[in-house]
């Protein structure tokens, strides 16, 4: 019989090493861009290109997420039944979110247009920059289209489609930018910009057509049907807009207390944690989010996928935490500069939360792949609040505090998440299921007991052979079949 483990094993690593290749790709783009621009070109490209970040989140309202459900709920019903009318149901609910995508992108476009002048008086504090974000206008119509054809193949689990694109799109920002920065230097930021989005909508449209041929609605009956989406979509970008001024609260706390060099610490630390060590968390919201929503009407289906890749990510997580971990005094100077090694304790510490996050991420999905929106604002709520726990682990213990904070809000997410999955869903974990999570996280904190303690040839020795027990156990796990699981 099919073994579904093998599947998410399979999609989860296959998408993993298409994160790891990007990052890759992005760390050389970054690097050569350095050398091209200097640093006044990079924070000039990182200012554009947050903003078009901020306008295309906030005004896609979220359909790039919220579209995923019900196109994939049709997609399930079409793969039980193969029947013509649940397949032309598919091609409706993809026509309705690629009519109310580009309406959407042409919005952002605007958006970006008319708050030219605040904008640049906001970044800037002038307006000499007024004709750069109306420039910068298509990028953001570009981002919106990208993103939402992107859901489409995810919906339409196309995953060796959706891998192809996510690493040719970022080797478009290598064959794209650098050769506009090597010609024009600063003044190619804003072309390199709006060229690399535009050329990256194209790639990802020309994939995402062929699969599913260009139909678009714009009948008042076809548009009320993205309601839903609209609705589940809007509470997404609440959240996200709360975690955005959280993060920046943060950040203007320790500019004040302190200065921008250890804003630049801490930026630094939790980027490394969260975008590289996180990259199987990335590669899971691709493979999963679809699947559970397909199937989260039918209880024991919804609980047997959640189980599922709750043991497989806890499984592949825990090795990489390991040597992560232990690896970060190396990582650290390769991947940034030895100004940047006081950041290695609070990675540490940070990286040990991770684990938390790899349990509490399966089970936030519910909510959201349910519909419902309540639970779904107030968890993320309280996870996007208590990152304020960051302030106090500074105020205790500098930046070996913040990443200790970082992990207990990790761990305070995960115990409100899992009592939702029992209260509200359900879920229940045997004594197994339990013992193995305190395993991972006993083993994981041995690692980093080890590390924080021991120095020179001793540090990688002890740190070598416990990454090494942290790997011998997952496999066991999975050979011994609380993972494999033949059906």
């Amino acid at each position: 019989m099919k073994n579904k483990y093998n599947n998410i094993l399979k999609a989860t690593s296959l998408l993993g090493g298409v994160q790891g290749l990007n990052i890759v790709l992005n760390l050389v783009r970054t690097k050569i861009v350095a050398e091209l621009i200097g640093p006044s070109g990079v924070g000039l490209n990182g200012i554009y290109n947050e903003t078009r970040e901020l306008i295309h989140t906030t005004t896609n309202l979220g359909l790039d997420v919220s579209g995923v459900r019900d196109i994939s709920q049709a997609y399930e019903r079409w793969s039980e039944s193969h029947a013509a009318s649940d397949w032309e149901e598919v091609k409706t609910c993809v026509s309705v979110m690629r009519s109310w995508l580009l309406l959407l992108a042409l919005f952002g476009m605007m958006v970006c247009m008319l708050f030219a002048i605040p904008l640049s008086w906001l970044t800037f504090d002038d307006y000499d920059h007024v004709w750069g974000y109306v420039m910068l206008s298509p990028a953001v119509a570009f981002s919106t289209m990208t993103c939402g054809e992107l859901a489409v193949l995810k919906s339409l689990r196309k995953l060796k489609k959706l891998a192809v694109v996510s690493v040719v799109n970022v080797a478009l920002g290598l064959v794209v930018s650098v050769p506009i920065f090597y010609f024009w230097g600063i003044d190619g930021v804003l072309p390199a910009l709006v060229t690399l989005f535009g050329c990256i909508m194209l790639s990802t449209l020309a994939v995402g057509y062929h699969t599913m041929p260009l139909s678009l609605a714009y009948s008042k009956e076809r548009l009320g049907r993205g309601r839903t989406m609209l609705t589940i979509g809007i509470n997404f970008v609440v959240c996200s807009i709360l975690v955005h001024v959280v993060t920046v609260f943060i950040i203007s706390y320790l500019n004040r207390v302190s200065s921008t060099h250890l804003v630049g610490l801490y930026n630094s630390a939790y980027t490394m944690t969260m975008t590289y060590a996180g990259t199987l968390f990335a590669a899971m919201e691709q493979d999963y989010f679809p699947r559970l929503t397909g199937v989260v009407h039918n209880v024991s289906e919804r609980t047997e996928t959640l189980m599922r890749q709750h043991k497989v990510v806890q499984m592949l997580v825990a090795p990489m935490l390991a040597a992560f971990i232990v690896g970060l005094p190396v990582a650290v100077p390769l991947l940034l500069s030895d100004e940047f090694v006081d950041i290695v304790p609070m990675a540490q510490a940070t990286a040990v939360g991770l684990l938390f996050r790899a349990i509490y991420l399966p089970h936030s999905y519910l909510p959201l792949a349910a519909g419902h929106n309540r639970m779904f604002l107030f968890v993320n709520a309280v996870g996007a609040l208590d990152m304020l726990l960051v302030i106090m682990g500074y105020q205790w213990g500098g930046l070996l505090g913040m990443g200790i904070a970082l992990s207990v809000q990790n761990g305070i997410d995960m115990c409100l998440v899992l009592v939702v999955s029992r209260v509200k869903y359900g879920v229940r974990f045997t004594l197994r299921e339990i013992a193995m999570m305190v395993c991972y996280f006993v083993m994981l904190l041995a690692v980093y007991a080890a590390c924080a303690m021991l120095n020179g040839w001793a540090y990688w020795a002890v740190g070598t052979l416990l990454t090494l027990a942290v790997t011998a156990v997952a496999y066991c796990d999975y050979k011994r079949g609380n993972v494999l699981c033949h059906e």
